[in-house]
């Protein structure tokens, strides 16, 4: 059987589909790319974009009650994505056997340390309130599996990876629509996105404004104005991407998500905002081709003067909060932690005493670190498997950047890894998976480095992400015809 994929033949023999042009030998693939383009596709980037807008739209404190804090429609979907590939796995309607990627080896890691830990949980007593949140800590490594599984083994076109990219991307320009109308206006759209949801209940630990010296800091569709920031550094590179090669669309529906989504970095007033959006955009910029590195970064001052020209307060209020030290509340109970976290890890040293466990009464106990809060919960085995999980995705978008030559791949990957790391960082800042918006993003970017580095192995040499115009295609140098065979008449000699 013969198929044309993005403009190469491919030849299904037996249970393989390999690519035409002399590297198939017997029937066995010889040196080539796997060209896999199964059924179904489409359906998971539509489970993937209804995941997406469900995490960016509806705020997660609004839960159905009998499921519990994880019953928020974001969690949901995710649960039914990781029940979707294990029965599509089950059937052997994909392969999850042969695909190999090193995030999920990452992912597996984590889950053996987890349930090792959650094992290990009765021997330290725990109440009622602690079992019921270390269940909600494997219901969402549970959703965060499958948002992870579903996007790396079932998003195989390149259509499909631009459709969840944009959803992303256009997702966190939403967030960013409601932090305006909060910052500017007062207003707060979030109460009207509950009422969207019948039978969900809705609440609000921290309020969707807080005062920080002279401005307001918001939260858009997130729930802490840290969250709001941190993940909007993680997506600026992606929309940035977008916005420079996504010439399909209007320069207008390029850039906008790009401010929306820049403006949320002043309007949460957070430091690890800022932390992690230079992170992001500075291995991004890295990352770029030479050209497109100076346009930006000749474009940094003029976004850069323009924030704090729209902010007034903005740089005094940072440059303070920066400045303080010792004198800052945030910062003096963090430092104060250290001596606590030693002792507590001392009791369990190795698995800890359950993921979702430390629950601190006191407000001013709560860590806002990610990694001390799971070597209380996970150990020391835990915590190296935390670390991995954060940096084998990033490593993975950064070798599957030198393994193509697509310079629209290669700067994707950039951006993929620039948005990892920024992950990394900001979890040091804040208890990361403690709020939803930001693992719910965090898997799709963990699952967008698997799909890159597969795309590699799966899509034919000259596969781009985004469709060739006609007119590009016209500037080409057409390729030469083949040679005309002779007829067997023509061989004969007299």
């Amino acid at each position: 059987m013969v198929r044309r994929f993005n403009g190469s033949t491919t030849t299904m023999t037996g249970d393989a589909r390999h690519v035409n042009g002399g590297r198939v030998s017997g029937g066995r693939l010889a040196e080539t790319r796997r060209v896999v383009r199964p059924q179904g596709s489409r359906q998971a980037a539509f489970m993937l974009q209804l995941f997406i807008l469900s995490a960016f739209i509806f705020p997660s404190d609004t839960v159905i009650r009998i499921v519990g804090a994880q019953g928020y429609l974001a969690s949901l979907v995710s649960l039914v994505l990781f029940l979707a590939w294990a029965v599509t796995a089950l059937l052997g309607l994909h392969d999850p056997v042969h695909t190999r990627y090193p995030v999920r080896g990452a992912l597996a890691v984590l889950w053996i340390c987890a349930l090792l830990s959650y094992a290990a949980m009765p021997l330290f007593t725990p109440d009622e309130t602690q079992r019921l949140s270390a269940d909600r800590w494997m219901l969402l490594l549970v959703g965060m599996s499958g948002v992870i599984l579903v996007t790396a083994e079932h998003l195989r076109s390149p259509a499909d990876l631009l459709r969840v990219i944009r959803t992303v991307v256009w997702g966190g320009a939403f967030s960013g629509v409601v932090a305006t109308l909060q910052f500017w206006f007062l207003w707060d759209l979030k109460p009207w996105l509950r009422l969207a949801l019948p039978g969900f209940e809705a609440g609000d630990a921290y309020g969707s404004f807080q005062g920080r010296d002279a401005l307001v800091r918001v939260t858009g569709t997130t729930i802490h104005p840290i969250e709001l920031g941190v993940v909007a550094g993680m997506l600026l590179p992606l929309a940035i991407w977008l916005g420079i090669h996504d010439r399909e669309r209007p320069p207008a529906r390029r850039w906008l998500p790009v401010g929306l989504i820049g403006m949320c970095i002043p309007m949460s007033v957070s430091r690890s905002a800022i932390l992690a959006v230079g992170v992001a955009v500075a291995t991004f910029v890295i990352c770029l081709p030479a050209r497109q590195r100076v346009w930006l970064l000749a474009f940094s001052p003029i976004a850069v003067v323009g924030i704090f020209a729209t902010t007034p307060g903005y740089l005094r209020t940072i440059i303070g909060s920066i400045t303080m030290g010792a004198e800052d509340a945030s910062i003096t109970n963090r430092l104060d932690n250290y001596p606590r976290v030693v002792a507590l890890v001392q009791q369990a040293p190795w698995l800890g005493r359950g993921g979702g466990t430390f629950l601190p009464e006191d407000a001013t106990r709560i860590l806002d670190n990610q990694y001390l809060k799971t070597a209380i919960e996970m150990g020391v085995l835990g915590l190296a498997a935390l670390l991995l999980y954060f940096l084998v995705p990033a490593i993975t978008a950064l070798q599957t950047r030198a393994r193509t030559t697509d310079p629209e791949l290669r700067s994707l990957c950039g951006a993929l890894a620039g948005a990892c790391l920024a992950a990394a960082v900001g979890a040091y800042t804040f208890d990361a998976f403690s709020f939803a918006q930001f693992a719910s993003v965090h898997a799709v970017v963990l699952g967008l480095c698997a799909t890159c580095w597969l795309a590699v192995q799966r899509w034919p040499a000259q596969t781009r992400i985004f469709p060739v115009s006609a007119q590009a295609a016209a500037l080409r140098p057409a390729e030469p015809a083949p040679a005309a065979r002779p007829s067997p008449a023509a061989r004969i000699e007299p």
